[in-house]
């Protein structure tokens, strides 16, 4: 993962990459299945700031037949569903309507996955439909960076 790049998110705002941009709110997701999506961005990152967890973006639209396959079978299984909702907190972007997420950052193929930490670090960037195995390890991935960067600013913050 390229560590220089990085952004902060606060307040609605994402910057990344040093440009700050402020961002619409996130499209209802495509499907409910179990998964706890948050309305919009701004709401997201105040929950990942209080509760230290990743944010999990995933990007569709509806005219999307893997991002549809994605939703009802890889995120609609159970135990995804409980590992998502434990570890990450979730928004579902419509790729057509939150086009300034997208540009940000430069979703141009759908289904996208993007983790970034509270403070907007990119943690995980992917691209296509996986079955729950693959698209469980690119997350477990990316906890585990979450956790590093976490310790390290921690004892950044000690010292």
């Amino acid at each position: 993962m390229n560590s220089t790049r990085r952004a902060c998110a606060a307040m609605g705002m994402i910057t990344l990459c040093g440009g700050i941009v402020a961002l619409v709110g996130a499209g209802e997701p495509a499907s409910s299945r179990g998964i706890h999506w948050q309305p919009d961005l701004h709401k997201a990152h105040e929950i990942a700031v209080k509760e230290q967890k990743p944010i999990l973006l995933v990007f569709g639209a509806e005219w999307c037949g893997y991002c549809k396959k994605l939703e009802q079978t890889t995120l609609a299984d159970r135990d995804m569903v409980r590992y998502i909702n434990d570890t990450f907190v979730t928004v579902h972007l419509d790729a057509d309507k939150d086009t300034r997420p997208c540009e940000i950052l430069d979703v141009t193929s759908l289904p996208c996955t993007v983790v970034l930490s509270a403070d907007a670090d990119l943690l995980e960037k992917f691209v296509g439909y996986y079955e729950k195995g693959e698209y469980y390890r690119k997350l477990a991935a990316a906890k585990q960076l979450h956790t590093r960067l976490a310790r390290a600013g921690a004892e950044t913050a000690v010292q």
